[in-house]
């Protein structure tokens, strides 16, 4: 199943607009909000409305200052996710419910990685579990998952 299934015309009225929010482009092209987040994740742009600074990125920036809150702002953390990445699986694109997201760290923090909002995604119970300290490149974990 492809990421997104947003037609080029759609991707390119999206990048265009994309100061006028997630919500009202998703309205304007009649899609869902997710298609639109992830995308623009993908992409590597922001859909936030009138390109204004982001107060949750301010709270995130301060929980994963100098140590790690986990689990303690764990709830909080998956909820931030959600809203940037939807509900589906950064691995597998697996459509989940919001008890089924886990968060999973991209560059295992065995491995060094941290907890910083750029490291977090959301996964599957499968993926998160077949990934472990895996790196997402690995190619046990990427004939394990099939792609």
């Amino acid at each position: 199943m492809p990421r997104n299934n947003l037609t080029d015309k759609q991707k390119k009225y999206v990048r265009d607009n994309a100061i006028l929010g997630g919500k009202a482009l998703s309205e304007a092209l009649g899609v869902n909000v997710g298609q639109i987040y992830q995308y623009a994740t993908d992409e590597g742009f922001s859909v936030k409305k009138g390109g204004k600074y982001d107060p949750r990125e301010k709270g995130i920036r301060k929980m994963t200052r100098g140590y790690s809150l986990w689990p303690k702002n764990y709830r909080l953390y998956k909820k931030l996710l959600v809203e940037r990445d939807g509900l589906r699986c950064h691995y597998c694109d697996y459509l989940m419910s919001y008890q089924e997201a886990q968060i999973d760290h991209i560059l295992a923090k065995a491995r060094g990685g941290s907890d910083a909002p750029t490291n977090l995604v959301l996964a599957c119970g499968r993926c998160n579990v077949l990934k472990s300290t895996l790196c997402y490149d690995c190619p046990e974990f990427r004939d394990a998952i099939g792609k």
